[in-house]
């Protein structure tokens, strides 16, 4: 076991002495080439930033017109609601006023047109002028009382069966 851990670290310092790149260069081209490259991340950073903040604020743009958008409409459609109710309403009244005035002008017509002198009426009740009296010998006095005494009766004799029901 100890000898395999030996020659695997042994391969892998190998492997890392044999690949390693030096990057000392007298020359300022790296130097330029390593700050020009920081430069355009640098730049194409700032040049997302602003990407992303001129989309978002267009996007926000976007939806605040989009709901005022919303808004005006629902209240062009309430205002438009509320005077079309306003205006069934007040046709509907204008329509009862000129039906009773119309009514109201034909009652007054036929009312003119009709004479006084040509108004007969005649009574249609049972009875005639005779006084208190119906057609029977007995008048509305008399048969008010019969009927108070038969309720009477009625009464005093419920009282009397439903007390000797208890007693018993």
């Amino acid at each position: 076991m100890k000898k395999r851990i030996f020659i695997a670290l042994f391969v892998l310092v190998s492997l890392l002495f044999s690949c390693s790149y030096v990057m000392a260069n007298t020359d300022n081209n790296l130097v330029e080439g390593v700050k020009s490259t920081v430069n355009d991340a640098g730049n194409m950073a700032a040049d997302a930033g602003n990407a992303t903040a001129g989309a978002i604020k267009d996007g926000a743009n976007n939806v605040k017109d989009k709901t005022q958008d919303a808004m005006n409409n629902a209240k062009n459609g309430t205002e438009n609601a509320g005077n079309d109710v306003k205006n069934a309403a007040e046709n509907a009244g204008n329509n009862v006023k000129d039906g009773m005035q119309n009514m109201g002008n034909d009652m007054n017509n036929a009312m003119n047109n009709q004479g006084t002198n040509d108004y007969t009426a005649t009574r249609t009740a049972t009875e005639q002028n005779t006084g208190n009296n119906t057609q029977n010998w007995m008048n509305r006095d008399i048969w008010t009382w019969i009927i108070v005494g038969i309720i009477t009766i009625v009464i005093v004799a419920l009282i009397w069966y439903y007390a000797s029901r208890n007693n018993r």
